[in-house]
């Protein structure tokens, strides 16, 4: 992670570099010198850079994204050796793919192997700094869901504390049963709302895999959400919609106990205006569940069992859904 998002920094990725952590401007100052102090690096980086500049997408949020898809999908440094076939990339990190041998060769052109290590003790401070209100806010997630950590054994929820990110943005990806989240913290915080949004996706994505067959019934519920202003996948997966629908609902009922009724009920209708419609269905649900002493995994068929198809559907063709008008304790690590 640190030798991809370090090359494209070298590059010309330069977003929020005002508000990112100090280490982001030193890292790169040092990398800048050693491609003016080296023609060997120089040389190196510039094919990169090429490349870098010939693959940014129209939507500049997705900059970032692509390569820390790319990252998470590489060994370790010197080889950077794709652990998948290229077939088996995500879109985003198949499109820039072209970009491995490239960063190889600039990685020790320039020496980013040395000014890692250089560095390191300041990576892997930062678990440490962030490690008690990131599991704080696991366990609460936990013990709100009455799942016990026991439960997902041989599974992984990594987060990648990385600095040479823009810190307003956060990367979630999910490949097969491990889920990664790379942030870049900005000052002493993180964005622990995005976080937590992958953690309830981690724990409650398998109950949708357990629960198949039922989705099936649901499935007309997605010609309501056809032409709302959301996520491609969301309109053609059911399983998907729904539990996006029920985080959404997890999310506004724990705002936190200041947090007015009306404020939440508004929340709610924001989110099933947007197309996730059965938001306010999981919502007041949730009111019952919490009163049970049933975990989440033993409520989840109830859950979906209760959706009367017909009403939701005439909740949304009432409502203003909006069309486009014509994510066990989590484990913060630093990692080259």
């Amino acid at each position: 992670m640190f030798a991809v998002l370090t090359s494209i920094n070298a590059c010309g990725y330069d977003q929020d570099l005002t508000a990112s952590d100090p280490l982001r401007q030193t890292i790169r100052a040092e990398v800048k010198n050693a491609i003016l102090t080296s023609a060997t690096a120089k040389a190196a980086s510039l094919p990169m850079c090429e490349f870098y500049r010939d693959h940014q997408p129209a939507d500049s949020s997705r900059d970032l994204a692509q390569y820390v898809s790319l990252a998470l999908y590489l060994g370790d440094p010197r080889a950077f050796a794709p652990k998948a076939k290229e077939a088996e990339l995500p879109p985003d990190a198949s499109f820039i793919i072209g970009f491995v041998p490239l960063v190889t060769k600039f990685y020790e052109a320039a020496g980013l192997g040395a000014i890692w290590q250089k560095h390191k003790a300041a990576y892997e401070a930062l678990p440490n700094e962030y490690h008690e209100p990131l599991a704080k806010m696991l366990f609460d997630t936990e013990i709100y869901l009455k799942i016990p950590s026991a439960a997902y054994l041989g599974r992984q929820f990594t987060v990648y504390l990385d600095p040479m990110g823009a810190p307003d943005q956060t990367n979630a990806r999910n490949y097969g049963s491990d889920y990664f989240v790379v942030i870049s913290p900005s000052g002493r915080s993180l964005k622990m709302q995005q976080i937590r949004h992958t953690y309830l996706h981690y724990l409650l994505d398998p109950m949708a895999l357990r629960s198949g067959s039922t989705f099936k019934r649901l499935e007309p519920l997605l010609e309501q959400v056809k032409t709302s202003p959301m996520e491609e996948s969301f309109k053609d997966n059911i399983s998907l919609l729904v539990t996006e629908c029920l985080v959404r609902a997890i999310e506004i009922r724990t705002a936190g106990s200041k947090t007015p009724e009306a404020e939440r009920v508004a929340e709610v209708d924001k989110a099933v205006n947007s197309g996730y419609i059965l938001t306010r269905h999981f919502y007041e649900a949730l009111a019952q569940f919490e009163k049970d002493p049933t975990g989440m995994k033993n409520a989840y068929p109830d859950l979906l069992n209760a959706i009367d198809v017909g009403k939701e559907m005439k909740r949304a063709s009432r409502g203003t859904v909006r069309g486009r008008g014509g994510t066990r304790n989590a484990t913060a690590v630093a990692s080259e």
